[in-house]
């Protein structure tokens, strides 16, 4: 599935999905997250209200706390209560929290030979905790939407992985040994379709706001306006040659947004940093 209209079509996402992974079923969202959500794009409920449907999941309760109390969220102040959290953040953060959490609970472990469960969020929490810290210095008033963007813009591939199984390896081999193309590529040419595509069906039939289904779709390049910090984190890679991506990332922020080559390369350090306590909390 290349580039299109994403936003024209009139398909059931969730038939698209089945089309394209041979009949693998998307798995529901969290009934106890989707419950919160609509309390939060209702602007008739109180905050009262979304607190209330936090508070009645345990498992999201504790892990709206570890995740807004993680320093790659980038709050200048612990958070003591869901209250606290609600009032503080306000209904669009808040929607930006709750989305990773969502999508973490819904989708299934996986392990294959090239990557897992775990591997994976790790690189996520790298990607969201990047993508803040590069809106923070590029595009502040999108801080929080970048942080999700770049936590979920590849959360298309558990559900490939879990449909292809260990033939999805040699893609992930196949990146990491060709640091000038991008995955989405690779993917197109063993497959005929891309883990974007993928994940922003997941998104759509998910409801999820259409920035947020855009910067899913287009973080490897197209004809999406994606904000500059969700981009530049899916240079980021599964495979153990760190050094490859970071110097991506140095060049490319260097030249399109004269972002100088120390700052960046101790924003990356300290992002990394940061990330390894939010993938703690998201295990």
């Amino acid at each position: 599935m290349g580039i299109f209209d994403f936003f024209k079509r009139k398909r059931d996402p969730k038939e698209e999905l089945k089309e394209l992974l041979s009949g693998f079923e998307l798995p529901h969202f969290p009934k106890a997250v989707m419950a919160a959500l609509d309390a939060i794009r209702d602007t008739k409920s109180s905050l009262q209200e979304i607190t209330d449907h936090i508070e009645a999941d345990p498992g999201m309760h504790v892990m709206v706390l570890k995740t807004v109390n993680s320093a790659a969220f980038g709050l200048s102040r612990k958070v003591s209560s869901v209250d606290h959290a609600v009032s503080l953040l306000g209904r669009s953060r808040l929607e930006s929290l709750l989305l990773p959490i969502a999508v973490k609970g819904a989708l299934p472990k996986f392990d294959v030979s090239c990557m897992n469960s775990k591997q994976f969020w790790a690189v996520a929490a790298r990607r969201g905790s990047l993508a803040r810290m590069l809106a923070e210095r590029l595009h502040p008033a999108t801080e929080g939407e970048s942080f999700t963007a770049g936590l979920l813009q590849d959360m298309g591939i558990p559900l490939i992985i879990m449909a292809k199984k260990e033939k999805y390896c040699p893609v992930i081999e196949a990146w990491n040994l060709d640091k000038e193309t991008d995955l989405k590529t690779i993917e197109q040419e063993m497959y005929g379709f891309d883990h974007t595509a993928v994940g922003a069906l997941m998104a759509e039939e998910w409801n999820f706001p259409e920035g947020l289904i855009r910067s899913i779709l287009f973080h490897h390049g197209g004809n999406g306006d994606i904000e500059p910090a969700v981009s530049l984190v899916s240079h980021i890679r599964y495979g153990e040659d760190e050094e490859t991506y970071r110097e991506l990332i140095v060049t490319e922020a260097q030249e399109k947004f004269s972002i100088r080559k120390g700052e960046i390369a101790a924003m990356i350090e300290e992002a990394f940093e940061k990330a390894e306590e939010l993938s703690a909390a998201m295990q």
